[in-house]
C-alpha cells in the first residue's frame, strides 16, 4: 500500500478506509492543518480532494550534509577598558 503524504484542510473527522485486494483497514484521524498519509488512488482520498479539503504536502528535503561552525582566530590583542573611552593624558 502506497501512502501519500496530505494536509488537511476541512473540519475534524475520522475515516476507517478498506484497502483494496487486502482484508487490511486504515484508520486515519483527520484533524485540521495536520498531516495525513493517504492513498492516493482511493475514492475516499479523491473526494476529499475533490472537496479541497485535502492539498499534496511538500517534500520535506534534508540537507545534505551540515558543516560545523568554525571559531575565528584574530592576531588582535585583547583590548582593556571600554571603546571611546579617553585616556588619562593631560
Amino acid at each position: 500500500m502506497n501512502l501519500t503524504r496530505y494536509i488537511y484542510l476541512g473540519p475534524q473527522s475520522a475515516a476507517c478506509l478498506r484497502i483494496e485486494d487486502s482484508a487490511d483497514l486504515l484508520d486515519v484521524q483527520l484533524l485540521h492543518n495536520k498531516h495525513v498519509e493517504l492513498p492516493a488512488e482511493h475514492e475516499y482520498t479523491r473526494v476529499l480532494l475533490a472537496l479541497k479539503h485535502l492539498v499534496e504536502a511538500p517534500v520535506e528535503q534534508t540537507p545534505a550534509s551540515v558543516q560545523p561552525a568554525t571559531s575565528v582566530v584574530t592576531d588582535s590583542p585583547p583590548s582593556s577598558g571600554k571603546k571611546g573611552a579617553k585616556s588619562d593624558a593631560s
